[in-house]
């Protein structure tokens, strides 16, 4: 059992723990000249450690992995113990390590198959030193609870974890259907618009998708689609249901609109990833859009393909002062304003997928 999404992953711990022991090696050398004849010794422990590590990355994708590493780091245990017994007078907790270090990162199951193999090699160490072999049995029960302890323990946060993940998928959709219930809102005020950002938002993953967006990236260019124009709650309707050219005064209450948007959706944390989108779809390619005038690929990629989507679903939508354009004209349009107005390889991409679907009738 392997936990996910650890905020301090065990190989981590593994890599720091190597690096601290080699500044142990090698200053206990240098300042305690009694280490000097076991630096042999211990150079080869973190050799052993190394190949160790080594082994484990190589067999990552390995279905029994757990098992075949608890198997190989209790082999390994043995010549750790010898190398490290002369050195500190006991070598036991090698072994201890190595149960603790299985348990903690693949639970019971390689837990006590590394107690037990540890157990046994630790029994032939003390038998060919004493002859007897009841410490042995000794460190076999002791191993053996602490990887049931410390297995429950592992399945116990594994189970958490993932009751923690659920809730949080369960919260996100939820917040997100609330999202778009309000955005269906927003569109409802005016049945020229309805359904436009619904529509934007499918066109735009499909050009995402196309130029090679990510999956979490194509989630966020949604979300900013869906809720690009959820900052015109902040204009009144005078202003946006105007029939004829809006004057100068009501062109900046609509350039506000973005920055509007980003405000209301800032202080939602799943949205964070959508911000940029909504706050800079309104952008311009040559500089001369709002709200920053921001220019060429300052603009982020989900956002300069909102921007040519937004207007192309606009231009073939019923406005009070137009009818809608046919998707022929839109397009030539869109094409005149590419390196202007927008991205031309977003438009390009654009051109190809209604393309596409003209000719699959789709």
């Amino acid at each position: 059992m392997t936990i996910k999404n650890q905020r301090f992953p065990i190989w981590r711990t593994i890599q720091i723990s190597m690096l601290a022991l080699a500044v142990w090696v090698f200053g206990a050398m240098a300042f305690m000249p009694a280490f000097k004849s076991h630096s042999t010794r211990l150079v080869m422990l973190i050799v052993l450690i190394t190949c160790l590590i080594i082994v484990a990355r190589l067999t990552r994708k390995d279905n029994y992995r757990s098992y075949l590493i608890a198997a190989i780091a209790s082999v390994v245990g043995a010549p750790a113990y010898y190398l490290i017994s002369p050195v500190t007078g006991h070598g036991e907790w090698v072994f201890a390590l190595i149960v603790i270090a299985i348990s903690s990162q693949w639970g019971t199951r390689p837990g006590l198959l590394a107690a037990v193999l540890s157990a046994i090699e630790y029994g032939f160490f003390t038998y060919y030193q004493t002859g007897a072999v009841t410490d042995a049995f000794i460190l076999a029960g002791l191993f053996s609870v602490s990887a049931l302890i410390i297995g429950t323990l592992v399945k116990h946060r594994e189970i958490a974890l993932v009751a923690r993940a659920h809730l949080a998928d369960e919260l996100e959709k939820t917040s997100e259907t609330t999202l778009i219930a309000l955005t269906r809102a927003l569109d409802a005020r005016d049945q020229d618009t309805e359904g436009h950002s619904e529509r934007t938002a499918i066109l735009a993953v499909e050009i995402g998708r196309e130029m090679g967006l990510k999956e979490a990236d194509l989630r966020s260019l949604h979300l900013a689609a869906l809720l690009h124009d959820i900052g015109k709650i902040g204009i009144s309707d005078a202003v946006l249901h105007k029939p004829g050219p809006l004057d100068e005064q009501e062109m900046a209450l609509i350039h506000k609109h973005p920055q509007i948007g980003y405000d209301i959706l800032k202080n939602i944390p799943f949205l964070n990833p959508a911000l940029d989108t909504v706050l800079h779809h309104h952008e311009k390619y040559n500089g001369k859009g709002y709200p920053n005038e921001l220019s060429g690929d300052s603009i982020s990629l989900p956002a300069r393909i909102l921007s040519v989507v937004d207007v192309y679903d606009a231009l073939t939508s019923h406005r009070p002062y137009r009818a809608a354009f046919p998707s022929e004209t839109a397009l030539e349009m869109i094409r005149e304003e590419a390196g202007q107005q927008f991205d031309p390889q977003v438009v390009q991409v654009l051109v190809r997928i209604l393309a596409d679907k003209k000719k699959t009738g789709k």
